[in-house]
């Protein structure tokens, strides 16, 4: 432990009224019930890997990375890209800064590639650059709800 004095700000250590601002006063706050999320993974990217990663597939011989959205899969698929491979990596997909998309081939938009029609063709795309030569299957499950 060190000899430093500890100084206690006044407003937390002096009793006083329940007053706001005071020591001990507080306020509940009623929080919105949760949504419920779904669990299920709609959208699948399937990579059959190459021997070399063999100890890291499925009994298939590929490797699986589902999400509720396609940036849970892009961005699993990076981290297992960027630690399993020796595959110079893109940047990561894309993310939002200031009400603007920031995607990883240096293009911005205003709204996200991703809620277009266009969505999966960016998703293999980007997929073909963190496993080059590996056979990709891509399954958007969100298109066959009724």
């Amino acid at each position: 432990m060190s000899n430093r004095e500890w100084v206690v700000h006044p407003n937390r250590s002096e009793l006083g009224p329940d007053e706001p601002g005071c020591n001990g006063h507080f306020r509940s706050v009623s929080r919105p019930p949760r949504r419920k999320v779904s669990t299920e993974n709609k959208c699948l990217a399937r990579v059959e890997l190459p021997e070399s990663l063999s100890e890291l597939a499925d009994e298939d011989g590929s490797r699986t990375f589902g999400g509720y959205d396609w940036l849970f899969v892009v961005g699993a698929a990076h981290t297992f890209a960027r630690i399993h491979t020796d595959v110079e990596v893109p940047l990561p997909f894309g993310f939002k800064d200031c009400g603007v998309w920031w995607w990883w081939d240096g293009t911005t938009t205003e709204e996200s590639i991703l809620d277009g029609p266009d969505a999966v063709g960016y998703v293999e795309e980007f997929l073909e650059r963190l496993f080059p030569g590996m056979p990709i299957t891509v399954t958007d499950g969100r298109t066959a709800e009724t």
